[in-house]
């Protein structure tokens, strides 16, 4: 056990170091520590980030809470709650480090080419994390296989009318959360 919440704490500062571009970004990170340690299954990861993604504040916290607590929990009750706090501190030190170590230097080298020229390059870098960890739940959520090709219909065709529902200007202006409950009723009713 202290080998695993070890583990935790080093994986999730790495993770806090190096997620550049919000918690979206971080799922990637969950995903490899999914595959190296089998702490979760590809199912708890995406129920993970369908909770953290429901739930108030950002969204790699809560994930961060939730998977400490799911790993940990295995060994008792009051072991998850400590995995949880472990891995939200083990995320959230490292980016205040940075915050706080960026903030002095900002303001100083802020009119620096080569300070812009970083954050540019930053900018692909976060998107493209943000997009494979997209790309991650949508391929968990359809079941894509490749062997033979297939994709699970009810869940394309909910991803299809929310996608849809929320592109249109009318529906465009409906709060977010309303699509996240229609979608919580539709796999109740389908039992997906």
């Amino acid at each position: 056990m202290i080998k695993t919440i070890l583990l935790l704490i080093f994986e999730f500062m790495k993770t806090g170091l190096l997620a550049v571009g919000g918690g979206m970004a971080a799922i990637r990170f969950l995903q490899d520590m999914m595959a190296q340690y089998g702490w979760i299954t590809a199912e708890e990861l995406a129920n993970i980030i369908a909770v953290a993604e429901s739930t108030p504040g950002p969204i790699g916290i809560n994930a961060a809470t939730y998977m400490g607590y799911s790993v940990l929990s295995n060994y008792g009750m009051g072991w998850g709650i400590l995995g949880g706090i472990i891995t939200t501190l083990s995320l959230i030190t490292p980016q205040i480090a940075v915050i706080v170590l960026v903030a002095r230097g900002l303001e100083k080298y802020r009119s620096s080419k080569l300070v812009n020229d970083a954050f540019s390059a930053l900018r692909p870098a976060a998107a493209a994390l943000v997009a494979s960890a997209g790309w991650s739940v949508v391929h968990s959520t359809l079941e894509i296989s490749a062997q033979p090709l297939s994709i699970n219909l009810t869940s394309f065709i909910i991803y299809a009318l929310l996608l849809t529902a929320m592109a249109l200007p009318k529906l465009k202006k409906l709060h977010p959360a309303l699509f996240l409950l229609i979608g919580g009723i539709i796999g109740i009713l389908f039992q997906l």
